[in-house]
């Protein structure tokens, strides 16, 4: 949170992010009462100013989704995993490797106010790097997510994505 500056604090169960116009967004933990779900917690997982954007991690009972908060505006998008940028912007990967609600591969296009979801793989993975813009590391699990993950490649093959 401290690299974000003065664009996210904590107050109290609160996690209060600073938009480009001024304006807070808050995001208030939920009160736990035992065995009752949901009881959600929030944190800043990345600030990524370069694609305007925050990375929050929003933590419940055995489930987690990721929030994309637009800086500009506060808007919402929830994708499967913190993103992993393409060189030139346009794209990002995200991997997750979840037992109890399925993992995965994404590769999401960056468009104008939204992220489009260009390709996706059901088998748990792991991110690796982009080795270009059309070319990224990933580790895939082809079954129950023990050991170390295969190591892949995710290609783009003209209008498509292919995992080799």
């Amino acid at each position: 949170m401290a690299l974000a500056g003065p664009h996210a604090r904590r107050e109290g169960r609160a996690l209060v992010l600073v938009l480009d116009n001024g304006k807070s967004l808050r995001f208030t933990d939920g009160k736990c009462v035992a065995d009752e779900e949901p009881c959600p917690s929030y944190s800043l997982a990345a600030f990524l100013p370069s694609h305007g954007v925050f990375v929050v991690k929003k933590e419940e009972y055995e489930a987690y989704d990721v929030l994309l908060v637009e800086m500009a505006n506060g808007k919402q998008h929830i994708v499967d995993g913190p993103p992993h940028y393409a060189p030139d912007g346009t794209r990002f990967v995200t991997c997750r490797v979840d037992e109890m609600n399925g993992g995965g591969t994404t590769v999401w296009h960056v468009a104008a106010a939204r992220y489009l979801q260009e390709w996706q793989d059901e088998r748990m993975s792991v991110c690796g790097r982009w080795r270009d813009d059309a070319t990224f590391e990933v580790g895939v699990y082809d079954d129950v997510p023990t050991g170390k993950p295969r190591p892949a490649l995710l290609m783009r093959k003209g209008q498509g994505w292919q995992l080799r």
